[in-house]
């Protein structure tokens, strides 16, 4: 099994949080350090439940439990950041309700055994949608910004591209699997580290730019 380097680029991540956020003068920000500090943990858990396990056992369950913590916080954060740009709570809330369902209708089916995929895929898309309002108010604005100093435009860029690199992946995850088993190449978790990495390296950016603010 091919080691996660996903859990190193939240480790990094998680210790940039610890680094730039630790001052009270964030406000909010302060709970991207408790979030990464569980996402950490359920990684890690997850890699030792199929190492230890010799792959015998699945972790389904346990990405499925964090699932929720996942969509609920990512919502969390770009509603506040976005709340200054425009009425973003009605499609917060829309898309938690849509999910919360979706999420609950499959896991009740499958005892909470099976990943809710289809939740997340219709979590990823509403999290795009959010970014894509996020940039378009954004851009109507008439005061300047400077986009490398910008802590929550980088933010919303890493959750842009995340989540839409993973959207497009679930797509073709057919095409992709069927390259792996045939070429022995694992494209899809090349794809996926690479999607990590950009992802955690825009959070971490953004707590430097936010640290430089407090400054």
């Amino acid at each position: 099994m091919p080691f996660p380097f996903v859990i190193l680029f939240e480790a990094a991540c998680l210790v940039f949080s610890i680094l730039f956020l630790a001052n009270k003068k964030v406000g909010w920000w302060r709970a991207f350090i408790a979030f990464l500090l569980l996402t950490v943990c359920v990684e890690t858990a997850a890699y030792a439940i199929v190492v230890l396990s010799h792959r015998t056992k699945s972790n389904h369950w346990l990405h499925n439990l964090f699932l929720p913590v996942e969509t609920v916080f990512t919502g969390w954060i770009l509603y506040k950041i976005s709340i200054t740009y425009f009425n973003s709570k009605p499609w917060t809330l829309t898309g938690l309700a849509v999910f919360f369902f979706l999420y609950f209708y499959e896991s009740i089916r499958s005892g909470f055994t099976e990943y809710s995929i289809l939740a997340n895929s219709m979590a990823s898309v509403w999290i795009i949608i959010m970014c894509c309002l996020y940039y378009y108010y954004l851009l109507k604005q008439d005061e300047y910004i400077t986009i490398t100093k910008h802590a929550a435009f980088w933010i919303v860029a890493g959750c842009f591209f995340f989540y839409f690199g993973t959207t497009a992946c679930n797509l073709f995850y057919i095409y992709l699997e069927s390259i792996n088993i045939k070429q022995k190449i694992p494209i899809r978790f090349f794809i996926f580290a690479a999607l990590n990495f950009i992802f955690y390296a825009s959070w971490s950016y953004a707590f430097l730019c936010k640290y430089r603010q407090t400054i």
